[in-house]
């Protein structure tokens, strides 16, 4: 899908948006088109979307952390995957998955 149609002869092409051009919301850009050679003007709008989740353990219920996947492991953190809140690694749990310290990784180099 093309971002936009030529006004005057329906050729459908991309903006180029180097150096973030044609993103400014309230003024006219201006495009030529590729097929007619003509130059004409476009407005950018920008509208978000939101869609809601449940997260139960911010209502009264347990977390549910996973081990991040992170560059070092000894960086990896515990992330509820409902709500993302992290956590650090208990000294339990660095012994359960075999991740060290980032002082001990620090010391390794």
């Amino acid at each position: 899908m093309k971002d936009i149609e030529c006004p005057y002869c329906g050729h459908e092409q991309d903006i180029n948006h180097d150096d973030g051009y044609g993103y400014q919301e309230g003024i006219k850009h201006q495009i030529q088109c590729h097929e007619c050679e003509k130059t004409y003007v476009f407005e950018t709008y920008i509208s978000f979307h939101y869609e809601a989740e449940k997260a139960d353990c911010l209502n009264d219920d347990k977390h549910d952390f996973q081990l991040t996947h992170t560059i070092p492991i000894e960086a990896s953190e515990m992330r509820c995957i409902m709500c993302d809140k992290e956590r650090h690694l208990t000294d339990q749990e660095r012994k359960e998955f075999g991740i060290g310290t980032l002082e001990d990784y620090f010391k390794s180099l």
